[in-house]
């Protein structure tokens, strides 16, 4: 299963270089990341789109995880889409028993030769963005489809257990984008409680009630899946992975991981487990 997503990742970066933007891979109709994906093949990761997120991340998240999603749930084709800072992507989604099981991105892309974009702050970075060509879009939609649905097709509808399952209150959405994307970082539910305007009370009600799981226990089960795919897909060394997986220094990494796993981080690594969860 490793290799199949190193494969996975490998093809949405050649369709990547080719288009000379982003290609990322979102799971369900809500646009969550692939965890076990690389980091720039589950996030974009671009001048402009840093420079819009800068201002604020509130509006890329309802973007993506809210009138995104609803688009996904009305429409069975590959559509453009212009987001709310001026950018523009083919979203192309992939589906199974009439359900969107992930959706490919390709972009962002300026809107035409003349594009201005819709934030000043990011003007710049903006004008350094590949012009969306309609002509291209047939082809860029038959490339991903022909690239990566087989691949696809193996790695989840074939295992349906791996398939996150769609969450429907949009402040939940807003924060499960929130720790994906900022997992390594000092999170409190206070800021998550804020970005969604609820009392940290009432977000970890309802987070529980959605999730199944408290708050804590879902950040905590985030970062050790993504120190997993680390510790049986890469050689960093573990400390590096404590700091990148937001465990602060080894000690504390290596006490958790081997309270939850049932083995150290290095015989984790030395038994090199093929599926990764």
């Amino acid at each position: 299963m490793a290799n199949h997503f190193k494969e996975l990742a490998s093809r949405l970066e050649a369709v990547s270089t080719l288009i000379r933007t982003g290609c990322i891979w979102k799971v369900t109709e809500n646009c969550l990341e692939e965890l076990r994906l690389p980091f720039r093949q589950a996030h974009h990761d671009f001048a402009f789109c840093n420079a819009v997120k800068g201002l604020g991340e509130a509006a890329c998240i309802n973007h993506d995880t809210r009138r995104i999603a609803d688009m996904l749930r009305l429409r069975s084709e590959a559509f453009l889409q212009e987001c709310h800072a001026g950018a523009v992507e083919l979203l192309i989604p992939f589906r199974h028993a009439q359900r969107v099981f992930g959706v490919v991105m390709c972009g962002p892309f300026r809107s035409g030769e003349n594009g201005q974009g819709r934030c000043p702050a990011a003007a710049a970075a903006y004008q350094e963005l590949p012009v969306w060509r309609p002509e291209f879009r047939p082809a860029l939609e038959k490339l991903v489809r022909v690239s990566l649905s087989g691949l696809l097709h193996e790695l989840y509808t074939l295992r349906p257990e791996l398939l996150s399952q769609p969450v429907r209150d949009a402040r939940i959405l807003a924060v499960l984008e929130f720790l994906n994307a900022r997992y390594a970082e000092r999170i409190t539910i206070r800021q998550a409680a804020e970005l969604v305007y609820l009392s940290p009370s009432r977000l970890s009600h309802l987070f529980r009630q959605t999730c199944g799981m408290d708050f804590s226990e879902y950040l905590l089960a985030l970062r050790l899946g993504v120190a997993r795919e680390l510790l049986a897909g890469t050689d960093l060394a573990i400390g590096e992975i404590a700091v990148r997986c937001g465990f602060g220094d080894q000690n504390h990494f290596s006490a958790i991981f081997r309270k939850r796993t049932g083995r150290t981080a290095s015989e984790y690594r030395r038994d090199r487990p093929e599926i990764i969860v």
